[in-house]
């Protein structure tokens, strides 16, 4: 039984309620499995940066003009008001000319986030357009690695040894901005999380045991037939017995009939 992540679950991770919950709990149920996140540590990775990123779900466009991305060659923007075109949107706030290109691409529509960035501000997109980022970097594999292990990642030539959430912070973000909350999101969400997933078992336990104890009826019908069929004989038994007992009154009796009638 797949985790379910309800608008509730987001309210308690974030600290607070914000009127785009429901619609980002709706498709991140619809689209986050068919990227294989559908753990509660996978999910608790998520939305640790998806709720930094957000600003605690209240938000799917940067709140920064995107002035300070104009010229950037390793965003793609080449052209004079990519910056502010291409700011951060979605849930990842997805920057830059190249990232909504390729996004078009994944699409089967090469120019349709290019010509209109604004699609990424809507719920379905702005979850689709974070699973994609999730998949294209691997971060399934960090994410299912245990709280304490270490990982290398290299980040401006050098080699760091990062926590999974430390190494998952650093890819979404290009550095640290951030870091403590998006720890503080994760071990919240985590434990959030981890109770759901154990509810959700529990239930799907319960549900598979309910055809037992109507397999164990349909065992013991035969058991029932079987009985029911040995009454007749015993009935034909105890008749047996008292035809038995009358016979010879039933002899003697027709002895003394017939006498009386030859007389």
């Amino acid at each position: 039984m797949s985790l379910v992540i309800t608008a509730d679950h987001l309210a308690r991770i974030a600290g607070r309620k914000t009127a785009l919950m429901p619609a980002l709990a709706e498709w991140m149920n619809a689209l986050c499995p068919q990227y294989e996140i559908d753990t509660a540590r996978e999910y608790a990775h998520f939305l640790a940066q998806a709720c930094h990123e957000t600003d605690h779900f209240k938000t799917l466009r940067e709140y920064a003009s995107g002035s300070a991305y104009e010229g950037r060659a390793d965003l793609g923007n080449s052209q004079a008001g990519d910056g502010v075109r291409f700011r951060g949107r979605g849930i990842f706030q997805t920057t830059g000319r190249a990232n909504y290109l390729q996004l078009g691409i994944k699409k089967g529509r090469r120019d349709l986030f290019v010509n209109h960035p604004e699609l990424l501000e809507q719920p379905e997109l702005a979850v689709w357009s974070a699973c994609e980022y999730w998949a294209t970097r691997g971060l399934n594999d960090p994410a299912n690695h245990g709280d304490e292990e270490l990982l290398r990642k290299k980040h401006r030539g050098q080699i760091l040894q990062l926590s999974p959430v430390e190494f998952i912070s650093y890819t979404v973000n290009g550095g640290n901005r951030g870091l403590d909350e998006r720890k503080a999101f994760y071990a919240t969400a985590l434990s959030i999380l981890n109770e759901a997933e154990s509810e959700s078992q529990t239930l799907a336990s319960g549900s598979r045991g309910l055809p037992a104890p109507r397999a164990q009826i349909k065992a013991a019908r035969p058991a029932k037939r079987e009985k029911a069929e040995k009454k007749p004989d015993q009935k034909a038994e105890r008749k047996d017995d008292k035809k038995a007992n009358k016979k010879p009154a039933l002899k003697a009796g027709a002895k003394t009939s017939r006498t009386s009638g030859k007389r």
